[in-house]
């Protein structure tokens, strides 16, 4: 057996971690996000949504059909304020969204879909859709339903995502 020695001083089972780095389930939950994620940014782009960037699609999940606070965004997608703020002035530049008042408090501000950013959502659906057949393709439609409501279910556990 290979051993290294780790960071905090003891010794490391190399089989382990190379087992870990391969098969893990971080691994494969990240690299199904990320192919996620890829795969309906060219399909977007495909149907003329042609300058939007992974890091557009990330921050539209998190804005709400009626718009939503930039700071809420930040929060759940565990980012600066800053960040999001130059995604959605990136956003309001291509068309897809815009901020106006908050209707709850006049003082601060949310961001919404413009019209051309609630046709973008409606592609997006239909991405979801196509996306969904092709892993059911692969995996069939059980497990595709058990996968679905699995991530759900951890989801909820942890806090994240969507209320239901």
């Amino acid at each position: 057996m290979s051993t290294i020695d780790s960071t905090a001083g003891g010794r490391v089972d190399e089989r382990r971690v190379r087992e870990f780095q391969a098969a893990s389930l971080q691994r494969h939950a990240i690299e199904f996000g990320e192919w996620m994620v890829r795969a309906s940014n060219e399909r977007a782009r495909a149907l003329g949504h042609r300058q939007l960037r992974p890091a557009h699609a990330r921050l539209m999940v998190f804005l709400g059909w009626d718009g939503s606070r930039i700071t809420d965004i930040a929060r759940a997608q565990d980012v600066s304020k800053n960040a999001v703020s130059q995604l959605v002035t990136e956003l309001e530049d291509l068309g897809y969204v815009e901020r106006a008042s908050d209707p709850a408090d006049g003082r601060a501000k949310i961001v919404r879909y413009t019209r051309e950013g609630r046709a973008l959502i409606a592609d997006a659906a239909t991405i979801a859709e196509r996306l969904d057949a092709e892993i059911e393709a692969i995996i069939g439609a059980r497990k595709l339903a058990d996968l679905r409501s699995t991530l759900a279910e951890i989801c909820r556990h942890l806090g994240i995502g969507p209320a239901p």
